[in-house]
């Protein structure tokens, strides 16, 4: 394959837009207890102010400011118990100048009162009387009505993926249910006469297949869920007829290895057998992982990934992670980032952009990230990888103590 036949990153973009920019996204309702995870296809809002009361932040005595003002150790100011403010009750009474209720952290202030004095810094001296020792500023230790957020203020817009955090803004504003976007349903397809499935002891010149759980690790972790995952071996007429009867059952095929120009290497010739259009990417501008292929069968997207587990990973990053974010989820967030310093120089790619496994290392100044050097095909570079940083394809390569973005795994 030569480099001018392939497509850079931003051509196969286009062609993804092209082919599958119509797909309507499809949605279900969950309840906030499942709602974690999942890409919302509403957008939700504040129902109410809040607080919808003033409220203390502090536990002590709602007092009127301008009483405790001059107020010390020496001096303080006496003010008259009015009574107690009871959690979700309120107080009826309106609160006069000097008067002190106490209300615990959390209660509703009286009306009348314009401040709370922290319990530290009174002194009850009976049943009627407190002594306080610090003046407080009007609104001190309160949380006034929409402090914290007003009514019909935008929490979470269409495509926001929940966080866990997320859940109780949720039920702040009454969603006990949501709309969120379908997962896509995806199948995946190790192929090699060399592998066997992970819970076999290879032969000689076998190897336990990697990519089909790794593949579908990160496919969960982006939000799809797992219809399938199988190995076979290079056998055409098998692998063609188990990935047309995936394509029925799933949204998104992958394929791992079969996709360079080897003698065996049929994934492209099997998806241009599956269904019209077929094929419409075969190499990408891309290190490691330029002999990928992706074909549209049909309408449902299929992508021929390199055999290489790092290659597999690195393609996934930057083509299906996406795709299957903006295509499904209407999501453009991408991978969560640090800033970091390389600690050595980097070498690029010729007219490819690279993808650089790297270790993390925090520092009193900052992070570092330490390039891998492992040869092709070399599995213990995911193990020790905490990210990877992207290498543009018109840069000759990175010098040591260059600032970088490293994308987290």
């Amino acid at each position: 394959m030569k480099l001018l036949n392939v497509d850079s990153l931003a051509d196969v973009r286009e062609k993804l837009s092209s082919h599958f920019g119509g797909m309507t996204l499809k949605t279900e309702s969950v309840g906030i207890d499942d709602a974690a995870g999942r890409y919302i296809a509403e957008e939700i809002h504040a129902d109410m102010d809040m607080p919808q009361f003033r409220r203390s932040v502090v536990d002590g005595y709602a007092v009127c400011a301008s009483d405790t003002f001059g107020a010390g150790d020496a001096m303080p100011a006496f003010l008259n118990i009015a009574g107690t403010v009871e959690m979700g009750s309120i107080y009826e009474d309106k609160m006069r100048p000097g008067e002190a209720v106490y209300v615990p952290t959390g209660g509703m202030i009286p009306d009348g009162a314009d401040a709370m004095v922290m319990i530290e810094f009174v002194d009850k001296l009976d049943e009627r009387t407190v002594a306080v020792y610090k003046p407080s500023a009007p609104n001190s230790g309160i949380m006034n009505i929409g402090d914290d957020f007003r009514k019909d203020e935008l929490f979470f817009a269409r495509g926001h993926r929940l966080k866990p955090k997320d859940i109780g803004m949720l039920a702040a504003c009454g969603k006990t249910g949501i709309l969120v976007y379908r997962k896509p349903l995806v199948s995946i397809i190790s192929t090699g006469d060399e592998l066997v499935d992970a819970s076999e002891t290879p032969g000689p010149g076998q190897i336990r297949d990697i990519n089909g759980r790794t593949l579908a690790a990160f496919a969960k972790a982006a939000g799809a869920e797992i219809q399938d995952v199988r190995v076979f071996r290079d056998d055409f007429d098998a692998c063609r007829t188990h990935a047309a009867k995936q394509l029925e059952n799933s949204d998104i095929v992958l394929i791992s290895g079969g996709s360079s120009a080897g003698n065996k290497d049929m994934t492209a010739a099997l998806i241009d057998s599956l269904g019209d259009p077929g094929v419409i990417t075969h190499g990408i501008a891309i290190k490691p992982g330029k002999p990928t292929i992706i074909g549209n069968v049909g309408g449902k997207p299929v992508f021929g990934l390199p055999g290489h587990p790092v290659s597999a990973v690195a393609v996934f990053a930057a083509v299906v992670e996406p795709f299957i974010k903006s295509r499904y989820f209407g999501s453009s967030d991408g991978p969560v980032s640090v800033s970091a310093s390389v600690t050595e120089n980097i070498h690029a790619g010729e007219g490819r952009e690279t993808y650089q496994m790297v270790i993390l290392e925090k520092t009193g100044s900052g992070w570092l990230a330490e390039p891998i050097r492992a040869k092709s095909g070399a599995i213990s570079q995911l193990m020790r990888a905490d990210g990877y940083i992207r290498i543009g394809s018109l840069t000759e390569g990175i010098e040591a103590g260059t600032a970088v973005e490293v994308f987290l795994l």
